[in-house]
């Protein structure tokens, strides 16, 4: 492949900080783990989370975590490769593969459980369900699968068509800006991130024209599946990837204060306005957010390796947790008793399964990665 001209380049970054030394493999699997969590509790075992666990999961918000981090992440990909074909090349392998066969995992399930003996369906309706899940629009669901579980096999899957949406935006936009410097590259990132952001703001309004429509429900659902009501986090982790030089060495060193800020705000969110948090979380709270998260990846970065090993099976946990969750209901393990942890363990099972035998592998195909898969031995 003939590399781009005039693409942006990298800034150099000062000597104390290294962009590939971090913690991101670990509050990946964090943030994966707080999605996973509030769905096991809340549908296994009560509707509502007590205080003890609404807390802490609030400080690590999982899905806006993922989308900052996708900014950061992917701009730094596209700016790195050196073609179009392999920047979508190497976003394809690291979603793909194990998305194909957490899909098939959800067809076993489905079959084993004798679920599909008790409804009407036709190859026609499953083979275009397997369709939609397996490449960009996961958030339909035929009508004979909606007695399964929560009536979505696998509704935490909406999030990757969000992905795709940002995989494709992230090239028309340097596309667009290739001809500027780099500086007013960064400029303009950031004034679609505070646009996006005030958007975001108004967001509400629009969901409640949207409800007033024609089937308002369904529009309402599609408009929170596109990239709109979460480019901003998305816009906002490409900026600070573009400034790290500069300011993650500052997070560093005032890194008590950032995490001080962080959940002040967090606390007077709860208290004094009782907005929601979650995916939901305010518009304003996701620079501090954005904060904390650089903080901690970055502070002792060799934490992760050390724990993990360069086994990074985050991804495994966020999109197999669900099917396992709703196997659980369809059978009545609901309930304060073990239903719960077998959901996490066997999530965590199945997501280092994954990595070991799908994702590394396909990983190790990539090309001009950010960081060289480890040969290291997968997690026990």
């Amino acid at each position: 492949m003939t590399p781009f001209r005039n693409r942006p380049t990298v800034a150099v970054q000062p000597e104390a900080f290294r962009f590939s030394e971090n913690n991101f493999d670990l509050i990946r699997l964090v943030a994966a783990l707080e999605v996973a969590v509030r769905h096991c509790y809340v549908h296994l075992v009560s509707e509502r989370l007590p205080a003890w666990l609404e807390y802490p999961l609030s400080l690590v918000p999982g899905v806006p975590i993922f989308f900052f981090l996708s900014g950061y992440l992917i701009s730094r990909a596209w700016e790195r490769s050196p073609s179009t074909s392999d920047y979508f090349r190497n976003r394809a392998l690291r979603l793909f593969p194990a998305l194909w066969a957490c899909v098939a995992l959800s067809v076993v399930i489905l079959f084993a459980s004798g679920y599909l003996a008790t409804v009407q369906w036709s190859p026609l309706g499953i083979t275009a369900w397997i369709a939609c899940q397996g490449t960009v629009v996961q958030f339909w669901n035929p009508g004979f699968l909606r007695e399964f579980g929560t009536g979505a096999v696998n509704g935490s899957l909406w999030s990757i068509s969000v992905e795709i949406q940002f995989y494709v935006a992230t090239c028309v936009a340097y596309t667009l800006l290739r001809r500027l410097s780099p500086v007013r590259i960064t400029i303009a990132l950031a004034v679609l991130a505070v646009a996006f952001s005030l958007f975001n703001v108004f967001g509400g309004l629009i969901e409640e024209q949207l409800v007033t429509l024609p089937r308002g429900e369904l529009l309402q659902k599609a408009y929170k599946v596109t990239l709109l009501p979460w480019f901003f986090m998305f816009l906002l982790g490409a900026v600070a990837q573009r400034t790290s030089g500069l300011f993650v060495p500052a997070l560093i060193q005032y890194r008590w204060s950032v995490v001080a800020m962080y959940v002040g705000a967090l606390l007077l969110d709860f208290h004094a306005w009782g907005m929601p948090t979650g995916n939901e979380i305010p518009a304003y709270l996701v620079p501090l957010m954005g904060c904390m998260v650089l903080t901690a990846a970055y502070w002792r970065p060799g934490i992760a390796e050390r724990l993990l090993r360069r086994n990074d099976i985050s991804y495994g946990v966020y999109i197999h947790h669900m099917p396992l969750v709703n196997l659980l209901l369809y059978l009545g393990a609901t309930g304060p008793g073990g239903s719960f942890w077998l959901a996490l363990t066997g999530t965590l099972a199945l997501a280092t399964l994954s990595w070991r035998f799908v994702e590394r592998p396909f990983l190790r195909r990539k090309r001009s990665a950010l960081r060289s898969v480890s040969a290291s031995p997968a997690v026990p």
